[in-house]
């Protein structure tokens, strides 16, 4: 009995669950080339004549208004694209979602979950409204409803209020912090702090972000004072006390867990999409297991879950891999492109070997196969690769993403050659590329292209039965450089989705400077010309 799960909010999103078996999940903005975007008429497009015993569907904040409104407007989509349904089921607990989306998959039988994001449902107590929920901790075990541990609510009047375990006035969310030092710094998104804060350093003409004299961290914002402090510091020192201060906030979150409740603990929404963060998590509790697709785009997941556990009575089952996008037969298309006929671009035959040549000849050349990868990492299907060996890597992939100068890039590394070249803190893997991790000191000058500043480098653990061809092009790369890593970052540019179709490929390659995009499961690549 199939279940499908939709988030209706930012990020929106649907996933098929099967008998604890995740069997498909794709976001809104794959299609639409939206980012970030809300509606969901395309995605059901995707589904179009399909029967579901149970339809959940979820949002950041279901209030009353908005459940009718999001709740008529799909029943329109659903019948629009003859998509029919026994049972659907509004679910109005943000944070929960996302909770169930990273235990079901972690592998524990029970766990701590700690929830932080901008911002989830309008939580409410004996009656009254809280606010809109900030951070939640819930300890879930599979034969217990979740037991909610702690919550910190923002109201809209600007005013925090808490519950539970812990108690604590007037703090903000870490999430919320990145958000609002994004648009004042004038930066493009939550993750360019995080990029630039490595070029930065303790500065006393930085006040702290936060006022320690709460447990965990009263905010201390002073705008008018930033202002006049931004004209004598540099933004990167901004960055560095906003990504320090936020960590350690976070940090005494963890550690309270820990005493109290032990170590298996579960960490999803936006803010744990941190990897230089839940590095430094790592190295406090090796078993902690960081949610993929933490942001609202994985709330469809645990939903989907949720239901199939709760009422088929199907205990989730761990995915091994987050390729589950839509099935596609691209040969004809990729034959009678008429972009090919125009010829714009031509096609050329090409195995895993030749790539692995492109790649030590300094080309950069797009790999496209399979189903896309959930959530926002490239992990090999929907990716764009490199020489980590240069050390103008950087700047000749920047030429291609239109990214930002002090953004860096992400590696692949095969999985047997993991602990030789990088410090997992105590990890045997880390295949979703969660972490930005240490590179081994004697290894450092061997992968400057995909080295930061700080010697870290965030890193995908690659095994062959996960990714065939991706693996066999790194073995290839291996064999005629001595380095088992690949630059991997995602195929497309800056401030745009990931490449989903295949006519999204031929846009790419006309559109930027691009070299080669190859389709290993045709043997053959596209170049411009």
């Amino acid at each position: 009995m199939k279940v499908l799960g939709i988030n209706l909010s930012h990020n929106a999103s649907f996933s098929i669950v099967e008998k604890g078996h995740l069997l498909f999940s794709l976001e809104q903005e794959r299609i639409s080339k939206k980012k970030k975007d809300s509606e969901i008429n395309l995605l059901c497009s995707n589904l179009n004549g399909s029967h579901f015993p149970i339809i959940g569907y979820t949002s950041y904040d279901l209030t009353d208004e908005k459940l009718t409104y999001l709740t008529n407007k799909l029943k329109y989509d659903l019948t629009k694209e003859n998509i029919t349904y026994d049972k659907l089921i509004p679910y109005d607990r943000h944070h929960l979602t996302h909770c169930y989306s990273s235990f079901y998959n972690s592998g524990f039988k029970d766990a701590i979950c700690l929830i932080i994001d901008n911002g989830g449902t309008s939580y409410t107590l004996d009656g009254v409204s809280l606010g809109q929920e900030l951070i939640s901790i819930y300890k879930l075990s599979y034969d217990k409803e979740p037991e909610l541990i702690y919550k910190l609510c923002i109201n809209r009047f600007g005013k925090n209020f808490s519950m539970g375990k812990y108690h604590s006035y007037n703090c903000m969310s870490p999430a919320g912090i990145f958000q609002t030092y994004k648009h004042v710094l004038n930066l493009k998104e939550e993750g360019s702090i995080m990029g630039l804060s490595s070029y930065g350093k303790d500065n006393k003409e930085v006040t702290n972000i936060y006022d320690k004299s709460d447990l965990f961290c009263k905010v201390n914002i002073n705008f008018n004072d930033f202002i006049i402090r931004r004209i004598r510091v540099p933004d990167e020192d901004f960055c560095y006390r906003i990504q320090k201060e936020s960590t350690e906030i976070v940090k005494k979150y963890i550690d309270l867990i820990m005493k109290d409740y032990g170590n298996n603990i579960c960490l999803s929404g936006g803010f744990f999409q941190n990897s230089v963060a839940n590095y430094e998590f790592l190295k406090m509790n090796s078993n902690i297991f960081v949610d993929p697709v933490c942001h609202d785009g994985g709330t469809s997941i645990g939903l989907a879950h949720h239901l199939d556990y709760i009422i088929n009575k199907n205990k989730p089952i761990k995915y091994a891999n987050l390729y589950q996008g839509p099935i596609y037969n691209n040969k004809n298309k990729l034959l009678n492109s008429n972009i090919l006929s125009e010829e714009k671009i031509k096609i050329i035959d090409c195995d895993n070997k030749k790539v692995a040549q492109l790649l030590k000849d300094n080309k950069c050349v797009g790999i496209y196969q399979g189903r896309s990868e959930m959530g926002p990492r490239a992990l090999g299907n929907r990716s764009i690769l490199f020489n980590p060996i240069n050390a103008n890597a950087k700047d000749k992939v920047n030429l291609v993403k239109k990214r930002e100068w002090f953004r860096p890039y992400a590696g692949t590394v095969l999985f047997e050659h993991t602990k030789d070249w990088f410090n997992l803190e105590g990890k045997d893997e880390t295949p979703f590329m969660s972490y930005v991790v240490d590179v081994n000191k004697n290894k450092i000058n061997k992968i400057p292209g995909i080295c930061h500043i700080d010697n870290t480098c965030r890193i995908q653990t690659l095994k062959k039965e996960h990714n065939k061809n991706f693996y066999e092009i790194i073995d290839e790369f291996y064999k005629i450089t001595g380095v088992p890593v690949i630059l991997n970052t995602s195929l497309n540019q800056a401030g745009k989705p990931l490449i989903e179709s295949i006519e999204n490929c031929f846009d790419m390659i006309l559109e930027s400077k691009i070299d080669f995009i190859y389709f290993p499961e045709y043997k053959q690549a596209i170049e411009s010309v």
